[in-house]
């Protein structure tokens, strides 16, 4: 499945959150030497349990991640996920 998000680096903590045009990640990490990029893909990897990759965005703040499995079940995942 392709996913696209919108990422904020630098934020006091990790958070997911649906925005009007799709998916908001609040990364930790700052934009710089590839961190944020590393951090996104590990955790998205640990709330899927899927492997995820970067395929577009590696130096904007959108990006388009591919996750392994089924879309509907990703997205359940990720919903799960924005919840305290």
């Amino acid at each position: 499945m392709l996913l696209e998000v919108k990422v904020v680096p630098n934020s006091r903590e990790f958070k997911i959150e649906r925005d009007k045009g799709g998916w908001k990640v609040h990364l930790t990490e700052p934009a710089e030497r590839n961190k944020a990029n590393i951090e996104l893909v590990k955790k998205m990897e640990k709330i899927t349990g899927r492997r995820v990759r970067l395929l577009r965005g590696a130096t904007g703040r959108k990006k388009v991640l591919e996750i392994e499995g089924e879309e509907k079940e990703n997205i359940g995942l990720l919903a799960n996920a924005q919840r305290p």
